[in-house]
């Protein structure tokens, strides 16, 4: 087995987050690299566009997209690092858009239904991930040769 765990293959549902993240990274790395060459359009005398801005957002959308990108192979790989950081985005998400729904509630606004749509896909993310944690493998060390 090179790329499967001892346990078995690699979950369906690990396959499908995998997969979004990369496709994440995809888009992210064309947005980044357009705002990049799009910046330069700001050298040409009379434009309005703010090229500097535009550049550095670009930048930042890459590095963004290379960042996914590792990710996603890390977890199509099952890789300990990768679970560990898609459980505390998970997390993060969880608790922002909580606090979304409770902002929404104690300033008498009325609740948009895709606040409440993205906490349950992101609870349901998250538990998926903690019954899916003991399929991530940490690499073995190689075994220590003791010399005389």
């Amino acid at each position: 087995m090179t790329e499967q765990h001892a346990a078995g293959r690699r979950p369906l549902g690990v396959t499908i987050i995998g997969g979004l993240v990369l496709l994440g990274a995809l888009i992210l790395a064309i947005a980044g690299l357009g705002g990049m060459f799009f910046s330069f359009v700001s050298l040409i005398p009379g434009s309005n566009v703010a090229g500097g801005a535009l550049f550095l957002w670009g930048a930042a959308y890459f590095v963004l997209s290379i960042i996914l990108g590792i990710s996603g192979m890390g977890l199509l790989r099952l890789r300990t690092w990768a679970w560990w950081l898609a459980f505390l985005v998970a997390l993060g998400s969880l608790a922002w858009s909580a606090y979304g729904l409770y902002s929404a509630s104690t300033a008498s606004v009325p609740l948009e239904p895709s606040t409440t749509l993205t906490v349950g896909i992101v609870a349901l993310i998250f538990v998926y991930l903690l019954s899916v944690r003991g399929r991530f493998r940490r690499l073995e060390a190689p075994p220590v040769v003791k010399t005389t």
